[in-house]
């Protein structure tokens, strides 16, 4: 077995759970390509491993759902399960949307249903013109739509939060009180 072939099986075993298939599916190659360079029948070149190595570690963007409609006469969390489905417990960004589609407040979830819950049922901290008399009191009067994004999350970095600040510092949603602070969060961990 080459040096190359070593370092390829030890990639799948370290970063794709040993599965042939998972290589397959992330990096676009065929099982018999990577079968072939994981049994010497031929030689991976080291952009090929430099591939495999990087769509093991760079976080993908996924959309879970996107505009989906909220109906704040609805049961809520109902809703949000039937929105997210079987992503309802993982960890991601998501976003809430006015009736006209504008982008009204931004976060970060570990658990996507139970932090969507929390934060739509916040107040309105915003001052809204004189002239309107019954001013809504709850984000659940606002909210219109609802998105969910799975950004990548990896035990050695905290890929959504990065997303998150970025995302703040460009859109500024209106219900966010915390802009983000992209420096802040691209600093590495003091113990790295």
């Amino acid at each position: 077995m080459t040096k190359r072939s070593e370092v390829l099986t030890y990639v799948i075993q370290e970063f794709y759970s040993g599965k042939i298939e998972n290589a397959a599916d992330r990096s676009g190659y065929t099982k018999n390509q990577i079968n072939q360079w994981l049994h010497g029948t031929r030689e991976p070149r080291k952009s090929t491993i430099e591939y495999l190595i990087q769509c093991a570690f760079v976080p993908e963007f996924k959309v879970i759902v996107e505009f989906a409609e909220f109906d704040s006469g609805k049961a809520i969390q109902t809703q949000l399960k039937s929105m997210l489905g079987e992503h309802a417990n993982d960890p991601g960004i998501y976003a809430f949307y006015d009736s006209m589609g504008n982008l009204i407040y931004l976060g970060k979830a570990t658990k996507l249903v139970p932090e969507i819950f929390s934060a739509i049922n916040r107040s309105v901290h915003i001052a809204f013109p004189k002239g309107i008399k019954s001013a809504p009191k709850f984000r659940t009067k606002i909210v219109k739509y609802i998105s969910a994004y799975d950004v990548g999350a990896v035990k050695w970095n905290d890929f959504p939060k990065h997303v998150e600040s970025l995302i703040l510092r460009i859109s500024k949603p209106i219900l966010n009180k915390n802009i983000g602070n992209l420096a802040i969060a691209l600093k590495a961990p003091k113990d790295a």
